[in-house]
């Protein structure tokens, strides 16, 4: 439910530098300083920070999927009519979820707080938590993530393998016809992961790789867009491609949505528009149909993305109570050899996310 800002690389037109609400909008030229801005940015409305990743055991059998996932929602100005003293100006709402491969399980969890003492967002840097769900940059960059999903307790450990990819033209990310839908849009596509999951009196060791997007904005969904599907993919050869597809009420492809290629080292190499993404139908336990497996083409190129688990749909009651699928993938080549990993997140399929947000 996290990505509805895509980084799609267009002429940014010009934004006005303050939104009517209040608050900040999105503009050209942002220069980001790190590690302070993968911390809070408390004059955008709207903000997350969002894990995923795809965990081994140590003697390399592949074992779980995660995702951690932490929303800021910046409350309207004025909405706030209760004590000064208790006085909320940020809601933060956590997702976690847990994969687990071997036994085609999947579990969820969601938290929902005000900001205060259950649950904060840093300003000074990447310092998340909400109640025990904690995310922390220490010295030298490593993430330390720490959450449980069920009776499940995970402590990871991320360390980036390149500096943090920025989105967009001029830092800005469009996602639709209108100057206000943009979003600034950073990630680390590619994190070593080690860490271990403690679960009914046993500790198990892990291994991995995870990636981690975080991204700000004060705008929303463009008119006429209900959804979008988006995959991060880490291959083998340590290219990583971001795709984006936003979708209108009749499923057809909008014209903003985007896949982008990021070599080893973290630099962008090529973006482009003309892709496709099908697959499916796949019938979830809510009734919505996903298209799933899911297949890429582009560059000549085909890629399938399948689920390790069939059922990966978080059905969520906190907040705005979305639907929607989030799931650990392998990824196949056109001629059937895995040649990576994937996250995949489906959105719209078992309603419209206009509004939601």
């Amino acid at each position: 439910m996290s990505r509805w800002f895509g980084p799609i690389l267009l002429p940014c037109l010009a934004v006005l530098a303050v939104q009517p609400q209040g608050f900040r909008a999105v503009q050209p030229g942002q220069v980001f300083r790190f590690p302070r801005d993968h911390g809070a940015h408390p004059d955008f409305t709207t903000e997350w920070w969002y894990f995923t990743g795809h965990l081994w055991t140590l003697d390399g059998r592949r074992c779980y999927g995660y995702q951690l996932t932490f929303f800021r929602k910046a409350l309207r100005v004025g909405a706030w009519n209760g004590s000064p003293a208790w006085r909320a100006d940020q809601i933060i709402l956590a997702h976690a979820a847990l994969t687990d491969v071997t036994e085609g399980r999947f579990q969820m969890e969601e938290r929902l707080n005000r900001e205060g003492i259950p649950a904060s967002a840093s300003t000074l840097g990447l310092d998340l938590r909400n109640a025990s769900w904690t995310a922390q940059m220490a010295g030298g960059g490593r993430i330390h993530l720490s959450f449980s999903v069920a009776q499940a307790d995970l402590e990871l450990d991320l360390d980036p393998l390149t500096a943090p990819v920025v989105f967009g033209e001029g830092g800005v990310t469009r996602k639709g016809a209108d100057p206000a839908a943009a979003s600034h849009y950073l990630s680390f596509p590619q994190l070593a992961t080690r860490g271990r999951l403690r679960q009914s009196g046993r500790e198990q060791s892990l291994q991995g790789r995870s990636w981690m997007d975080h991204e700000f904005s004060s705008g929303s969904l463009s008119s006429g867009q209900t959804g979008w599907d988006w995959a991060g993919i880490q291959l083998r050869d340590g290219r990583s491609l971001m795709v984006y597809r936003l979708r209108g009420a009749d499923g057809a492809q909008d014209p903003w949505s985007e896949l982008t290629e990021v070599d080893p080292a973290g630099h962008i190499t090529r973006q482009t528009r003309a892709f496709r993404l099908t697959g499916g139908p796949w019938r979830a336990p809510s009734g919505a149909r996903y298209p799933l497996p899911l297949r890429l083409e582009a560059w000549g190129q085909t890629w399938t993305l399948e689920p390790l688990v069939a059922d990966q749909e978080l059905r969520t009651r906190l907040g705005a109570s979305i639907t929607y699928w989030e799931g650990d993938c392998r990824v196949r080549d056109g001629g059937g050899m895995e040649v990576g990993d994937a996250y995949v997140e489906l959105t719209g399929y078992a309603h419209s996310m206009q509004g939601r947000f």
